[in-house]
């Protein structure tokens, strides 16, 4: 196996293990979290009057870009846009959204669309929790980014968006 895929495979497990760890305390795996911050940062309501995420005017978050992902252009939060959004399929999705329901942290919208469609929202006490993680001082990215110039993340977001990229073209042209 190539030297730089093992770095991201044990990064990724840190990351995972550091991530359940922490949010342990609030009954919340890393996926959890990571579904209900995409609900949090895709849903409309959570839109400042210009359209712009307020994610990004949130005082914790200063040094946050804006992504291709996070244009303020409409919401985007059904399962099928969380499966997309994560590169998984929607069986990942669905058990997830469960226990979040069941947590009484998420609520699905009844609707005439499939349910692969359905709008999926954060309820108030989902939301509740999303800011107060948001606002918790935070050493994952300290200890993650150490030693490491800020001069050089720009290089390191585009190198693994490209490898990224790479390998979803590579998966296309093998279903072909």
């Amino acid at each position: 196996m190539n030297e730089i895929a093992v770095f991201i495979k044990k990064i990724h497990t840190q990351l995972e293990r550091r991530r359940n760890f922490r949010y342990r305390d609030y009954d919340l795996t890393s996926t959890q979290l990571d579904i209900m911050e995409y609900l949090y940062f895709h849903n409309l309501e959570c839109h400042n009057g210009a359209g712009i995420p307020d994610f990004y005017d949130h005082p914790c978050n200063p040094n946050v870009s804006a992504g291709p992902d996070r244009a303020g252009n409409g919401t985007k939060n059904s399962l099928s846009d969380i499966a997309a959004f994560f590169g998984v399929q929607h069986t990942s999705i669905i058990h997830v959204l469960k226990i979040l329901e069941k947590k009484g942290l998420i609520r699905r919208e009844s609707g005439r669309q499939g349910s692969r469609s359905k709008p999926i929202f954060l309820t108030q006490k989902g939301h509740d929790l999303i800011q107060s993680h948001l606002c918790c001082p935070s050493d994952m990215d300290a200890v993650l980014f150490a030693h490491i110039p800020p001069e050089n993340f720009p290089v390191l977001e585009q190198s693994l968006r490209q490898m990224y990229e790479n390998l979803l073209r590579d998966e296309q042209e093998d279903i072909r």
